[in-house]
């Protein structure tokens, strides 16, 4: 594999980073700044995370190639490091076995453990 490179991103406080039931093809390594991880329950947008500098969200759909499990949202002036699929997925091939395994547990498991996502928003919503 060619030598990685990463891309920063910014992100205006309220500016939606992606979408519950989106397809993930990138992580996102907060530099600076806050983005709020919420979910849909029932007809009720609901927060249940804030991510600031060193937290790492997006990855479960990377993982598993999964639909995105929540709407991220900067709530402050956010820079982020964005890690593509393809980085991503590298790092976790030459990474060991066992830990290897148990990322993709981990993501199974919670998975399983949340009510389904939203469908995703249709293209003229987004």
């Amino acid at each position: 594999m060619d030598t990685p490179y990463y891309i920063k991103r910014y992100f205006a406080s309220g500016t939606e980073i992606f979408h519950e039931g989106q397809d993930g093809r990138q992580a996102f390594l907060v530099e600076e700044g806050m983005v709020e991880l919420d979910r849909l329950v029932g007809l009720k947008r609901t927060p249940f995370a804030r991510i600031g500098p060193g937290g790492i969200f997006g990855e479960m759909a990377v993982i598993d190639s999964g639909p995105r499990t929540a709407t991220a949202t900067a709530i402050e002036n956010t820079t982020c490091t964005v890690i593509s699929e393809r980085i991503f997925k590298y790092k976790l091939k030459i990474a060991d076995p066992f830990l290897r395994a148990l990322v993709r547990l981990f993501v199974s498991n919670l998975r399983s453990s949340t009510p389904d996502s939203a469908p995703p928003r249709p293209p003229s919503e987004r």
